[in-house]
Parts: structure tokens; C-alpha cells; sequence
């Protein structure tokens, strides 16, 4: 059973997917939920709130998706391969993460409270991909541990923005074949990469 609060959300997520940030705003979500401005504002004081809480709420879809895919006793070689796609993201309905994902990117570059935010939050994610890698390759160094999750981040933010906004040039197949030759070159160094 969803809340009201739940209900809005659903209607700053698909107005944010639709439309971005500057679409958004405490009266279009309102309108857009057939409620009124202040009802909207009993929730979400302010139009960073609503992109604050879109962002929770991808961060739990995020979640739950990995705890139904990861089977008990999976390997760190299997989380890693199952936490970077959920990241890449592809796919029509894993397209409202990556779109939201962007739109956060985007305010953060010109919004220091919502920088704040993604840096910890993005830290995290490269930490857990650290934890990975070093549980993956215990042969590597620390440093060369670090190395590769920066790198691998990197790799899948890039790949999911441009799956996002350039589906023409990478299509989600193409950005999945990349993580999945770059993870397979990570995880097995001896074989040559395809």
C-alpha cells in the first residue's frame, strides 16, 4: 500500500524523467497529483527536497533490485558484475535512474548542497566497488584496488549517461558488452581482452 507521500513521488519522478529539473516545481506536482500546493509542501518544503527524494527513492529501487538478484552465497566476482549493471542502468525501466541520476549530476554542478550530497553518496558507491575489486583480486595492491573502482566508476557513469542520452551511438547491448569486457579483462588479467 503506497502513502500520499509515495503517490507525489511518483509524480516528481515522472516529471522529472519527462522533463528535468527546471521542469519541475511544487505547483506542477500538485497539478500532476491532483492536489494542492500545499499538500505537496506537507512533504517537500523546497524543489530540491523533490529531487532529494527522487534520488532515495532510485537509491532503494537500486537496492532492492541487487537483493533480489544476488543469490545467497554469491561471490564477490558475482556482486560486482550484478552492482555494476544496476549502475549502467540500461534498459526502459531503469531508464528513470539514469535520467534522475543525470538531473542530480547536472544540479550538483551548480549546486553546492546537492554537490555535497552526490560526493558522499558517490563515494560510497566507489568504496563498495573497492570492497569488490579487493575481495574479486586479492592479488592487487591497495592503491591498484582503488585505481580500478575510480575506474570503473567512471567507466559505468559515462556508460549510462551516454545510454541515456545518446541510445543512437550506445545503445544499452553495447553499453552492457563494455562493462562486461572491461569486467572480464578486471577479473581474469591472464586472458587476452576480446
Amino acid at each position: 500500500m503506497t502513502g500520499p507521500s509515495d503517490r507525489l513521488l511518483d509524480c516528481v519522478l515522472d516529471l522529472l524523467v519527462a522533463e528535468g529539473y527546471e521542469g519541475i516545481s511544487i505547483r506542477r506536482v500538485a497539478t500532476a497529483a491532483g492536489v494542492s500546493i500545499g499538500a505537496v509542501q506537507h512533504h517537500f518544503a523546497t524543489k530540491d527536497a523533490l529531487l532529494t527524494a527522487a534520488m532515495d527513492r532510485v537509491s532503494q529501487q537500486f537496492q532492492q533490485r541487487l537483493e533480489r538478484r544476488i543469490a545467497p552465497g554469491a561471490g564477490p566476482a558475482e556482486w560486482l558484475r550484478a552492482v555494476a549493471d544496476e549502475l549502467v542502468s540500461t534498459g526502459e525501466e531503469r531508464r528513470p535512474a539514469s535520467v534522475i541520476w543525470l538531473v542530480r549530476m547536472a544540479r550538483a554542478a551548480v549546486h553546492e548542497p546537492t554537490a555535497e550530497v552526490h560526493r558522499r553518496e558517490w563515494q560510497q558507491v566507489e568504496d563498495l566497488l573497492a570492497q569488490l575489486v579487493a575481495a574479486a583480486r586479492p592479488d592487487l595492491a591497495e592503491q591498484s584496488v582503488r585505481d580500478e573502482a575510480t575506474v570503473l566508476l567512471a567507466l559505468l557513469d559515462g556508460l549510462a549517461g551516454a545510454a541515456a542520452v545518446e541510445p543512437g551511438r550506445v545503445p544499452p547491448e553495447r553499453a552492457e558488452a563494455l562493462v562486461a569486457r572491461h569486467l572480464d579483462a578486471l577479473l581474469d588479467p591472464v586472458r587476452p581482452p576480446a
